[in-house]
């Protein structure tokens, strides 16, 4: 049920065919990439009565009622809403020395557990440290520096990666077509690089576009519901940055504005823009964008790569402002009046330079003055100069 998690599912069946299990397990990766139902996977895993090959039967009570989250031995607490040292001794410490109800082991999983206070964790600690055998935990988490290395360093860690975006198209084409949707393939792809590795996301896009599309989706329907820009005017606006042409950057920012895109949004498909064309141009990706077929020979692609670093710091900046339409538009006319080539412009001035220098006749070269009146000079700055007539006679005054 979870893709992307190859070796994690491997070692975790291969533990439960070993009869290897942990008292305590830490999950933690990005979100939406199936931490949690993992973790709902082990607990079916540990407690199923015709588990197979590490791979529960779904179809005993305790697959049932555990996939229902109405399990007695498998409890899930958010710890983001359970983060008092009173909730964890009521819930966890004085229930865990009680035997499973009918089960194998009795399983906490706890859900955002870096949401957990100080206190909380010293409380648990000796728990996890000291669990009895019929206990196992099962921690999730998208930030594993807020736990503590005490509890870290007597759970077995797995980290969990984001989803390919492969993936993430085949299993949308695959409830596409359970459902009797109607997706085309660019807009598939566009789904899966807007979900950023998580799945959960990229099913929940694939939600709203469906209801907003009436039961078909297109890259257009996308667009208008991502608050993305066409490809040609983020095109448009791309070239006008490279050009240093203020009028066609103020003239496509001018067509964004009247659309009521997003500012942050349209720096971001800028930025992506120029990152993908010049992975392109170096040959890196063979996948082309509408920018790499309008830019001219003449554009070095490193002034791409230049340029999309730049807007990284630009999106920082403005995430914040009051103002972010008219911070960005700024922002992208400050970036048109700077130098976009300065290694570029160093090596020109460079060669100029030599180029003047090895030009320059051995005649018009300053020649050294002649040893006498080089020391007359040396003399002459010695001496004070004479003072005032006034000055030398005070009294005659």
């Amino acid at each position: 049920e979870v893709m992307g998690q190859a070796a994690i599912k491997t070692t975790l069946a291969n533990s439960v065919k070993l009869c290897r299990v942990s008292p305590a397990y830490v999950f933690y990766g990005p979100r939406g990439c199936g931490k949690t139902t993992i973790a709902r996977i082990l607990a079916k895993t540990l407690n199923c009565k015709d588990a197979r090959n590490g791979k529960p039967c779904d179809k005993c009570a305790s697959c049932a009622e555990i996939a229902q989250s109405r399990s007695m031995d498998v409890l899930e607490i958010d710890a983001a809403s359970h983060t008092d040292v009173e909730n964890v001794r009521s819930i966890i410490i004085d229930n865990v020395g009680l035997a499973p109800s009918r089960d194998k082991y009795k399983i906490y999983i706890l859900d955002e557990v870096h949401m957990l206070s100080k206190s909380s964790f010293n409380a648990l600690l000796k728990t996890i440290e000291e669990p009895p055998p019929h206990v196992v935990f099962i921690m999730a988490t998208t930030e594993a520096a807020k736990v503590p290395p005490t509890i870290l360093s007597r759970s077995q860690c797995f980290r969990f990666r984001p989803i390919p975006e492969d993936l993430i198209i085949e299993r949308l084409r695959e409830v596409a077509a359970s459902e009797k949707f109607k997706v085309s393939d660019e807009a598939l792809a566009v789904i899966a690089v807007s979900a950023g590795g998580a799945m959960r996301d990229a099913l929940t896009l694939l939600d709203r576009a469906v209801s907003f599309g009436k039961g078909a989706v297109d890259p257009e329907v996308l667009n208008e519901l991502l608050g993305h820009a066409a490809p040609d005017l983020i095109k448009d606006v791309a070239l006008a940055l490279i050009g240093m042409d203020a009028a066609a950057l103020y003239s496509g920012f001018e067509k964004i504005s009247r659309e009521g895109y997003d500012p942050v949004t349209i720096l971001r498909d800028l930025r992506n823009t120029l990152s993908e064309t010049f992975l392109h141009l170096q040959g890196f990706s063979k996948v082309s964008t509408p920018l790499a077929g309008a830019l001219g020979k003449d554009c070095p692609p490193l002034t791409l790569s230049r340029m999309s670093l730049k807007l990284n710091a630009v999106i920082d900046e403005i995430k914040f402002s009051d103002s972010p339409a008219l911070a960005s538009e700024i922002a992208l006319f400050t970036l048109v009046e700077t130098p976009v080539d300065l290694d570029g412009l160093v090596k020109r001035l460079e060669a100029l330079e030599s180029r003047l220098s090895s030009d320059r006749p051995e005649a018009y070269r300053p020649a050294a003055a002649p040893p006498d009146l080089q020391k007359k000079n040396e003399k002459s700055d010695l001496t004070p100069p004479p003072l005032p007539a006034a000055a030398a006679s005070p009294a005659a005054a």
